[in-house]
């Protein structure tokens, strides 16, 4: 069985996610996302809003407008 740090350093070999120290020399326990980390974030999301907002008759999704 894979243990959380394994699983973390196939994330980092493959470009999923970046600890954010190693690119900008900032904070220690922030992670940047990587191309494929992005995508992966937008695919979830996205995923998540169908089955839970647009797959359901008693939701309605809306947007928050940003000021």
């Amino acid at each position: 069985m894979a243990t959380l740090d394994d699983i973390v350093a196939l994330c980092k070999r493959r470009g999923f996610i970046y600890p954010g120290s190693e690119i900008y020399g900032g904070i220690t326990g922030f992670w940047d996302y990587g191309p494929m980390g992005t995508e992966l974030k937008r695919n979830l999301k996205n995923l998540w809003w169908k089955h839970m907002v647009q797959l359901r008759d008693d939701v309605v999704g809306q947007m928050q407008r940003s000021s």
